[in-house]
């Protein structure tokens, strides 16, 4: 049974997630502070950890930043009722696995959870050979975006296709074994926010991930609405775009 640590100053959340968690076969142990959570990664192992943003003796972001000091490869999901696109990206750069907002639903958790127990040990690594086969499709219309996430990706060892538009990324993934797609928002013609909806009804297992070189966060959020992974903002941050994209591939890796 693995184990996992709720981090959560709330006693209504904390009780509510064990038990929902315990349904699923886990085993929860679950504590209200900082001070308390450090004291115990250091005696127990768990298999993930759960971690509010919000506690009464410190920040959620400094107990992450922490725990990674003692646990590289360990799954740590921030689980907030305050998540922001800013927030999501500073917990992604400090070492969380995941961030994900607590209007989801708990089959949903339940189903994140299991993903990354099983990936556990190629999340936080560079790709292995399993790895360098599996296919990253960029879709941009500018050339020089285009060139410039190919010679990132390519040097890691990941098979590379670009299409400039949203019609030639329709083409790529009926003919190719694509694992991750990277989609502009803005693009002439069949724009992001139509290609996913059109990639997704063909693909709905796809992972894909918006890039935007805005501020748009209402398309930002019709996005992941629809089901997008997550999205990066241009210029691209890459540690940060690595995170991500090393996440989706993981997880795709244990399907």
């Amino acid at each position: 049974m693995s184990k996992i640590l709720v981090v959560d100053d709330d006693i209504q959340i904390r009780e509510f997630l064990r038990r929902a968690l315990n349904s699923y076969g886990y085993e929860v142990t679950s504590v209200p502070s900082v001070a308390q959570a450090l004291e115990i990664i250091l005696h127990e192992p768990f298999e993930l950890i759960l971690l509010d943003l919000s506690l009464g003796d410190g920040s959620g972001l400094s107990v992450l930043k922490k725990i990674r000091e003692y646990h590289a490869k360990i799954p740590i999901f921030i689980y907030s009722g305050a998540v922001t696109p800013e927030i999501e990206k500073e917990a992604r750069l400090a070492g969380a696995s995941e961030v994900l907002s607590k209007s989801i639903g708990i089959p949903q958790l339940a189903e994140q959870i299991k993903k990354f127990i099983q990936v556990k040990d190629r999340i936080l690594r560079s790709p292995d050979p399993e790895g360098r086969e599996k296919c990253i499709l960029i879709v941009d219309d500018e050339e020089s975006v285009r060139g410039t996430l190919k010679n990132f990706f390519k040097n890691k060892g990941y098979k590379i296709l670009e299409a400039e538009n949203g019609e030639k990324a329709l083409q790529f993934v009926d003919s190719e074994p694509v694992s991750v797609v990277l989609l502009d928002v803005h693009m002439p013609g069949m724009d992001g926010i139509t290609t996913l909806q059109k990639l997704l009804e063909r693909y709905p297992k796809l992972g894909i991930v918006m890039a935007t070189g805005k501020h748009d966060d209402e398309r930002v959020k019709k996005a992941l609405e629809l089901g997008a992974y997550g999205y990066v903002l241009k210029p691209f941050d890459f540690l940060y775009l690595d995170l991500v994209v090393m996440s989706k591939l993981a997880m795709a890796g244990s399907a």
